[in-house]
């Protein structure tokens, strides 16, 4: 949720790019002019900040700010030493991608563990549904079929005619 919160308001003000890890800021400093009558600038000419660089690290700062401040205590603390949106955003990827591989694989052991045992069908189907959920809020989404199965290996005896009907 966090993410598409953070992609969508930067999709809606058209500053996408400063998450690109290759996406580079333009020069610091513009090429320096020479002086009237010379061809070449001399090697006392003092160099110009590029407008055009100063405007890209604002943008990149407010970002970087509004990031920060989307973030978890616990997210916003390992990322102190970033510099950039881009440097954020692929340390921030790379938190989540670790932390979403344990949360997948708890989940897939949830799924194939679970039994109805005393609970209704109703009640077993919606928590292997939320089960299913879970793994769609880490991006990980599987096919019904795979759902169906790990509800069928989770009914009990007295389920077996449903589980055949289902699978034949």
């Amino acid at each position: 949720m966090w993410k598409l919160q953070v992609l969508s308001s930067l999709d809606g003000v058209e500053m996408e790019k400063f998450i690109d890890s290759a996406e580079k800021p333009p020069e610091k400093f513009t090429p320096p002019k020479a002086k009237t009558g010379d061809e070449k600038p001399s090697a006392d000419t003092e160099p110009i900040l590029n407008p055009e660089f100063k405007k890209w690290v604002a943008q990149d700062q407010q970002i970087l700010s509004y990031l920060l401040g989307s973030l978890s205590h616990e997210i916003g603390s390992q990322i102190t030493s970033v510099t950039t949106v881009a440097e954020a955003w692929t340390v921030i990827q790379a938190l989540h991608a670790s932390q979403s591989r344990a949360q997948i694989i708890s989940t897939r052991m949830a799924l194939s563990n679970a039994s109805k045992g005393a609970s209704t069908i109703s009640e077993f189907f919606i928590k292997m549904k939320a089960l299913r959920d879970e793994m769609a809020s880490v991006s990980h989404k599987f096919e019904d079929e795979e759902l169906i199965s790990y509800i069928l290996t989770g009914l009990d005896k007295e389920f077996d005619c449903v589980v055949i009907a289902v699978a034949t």
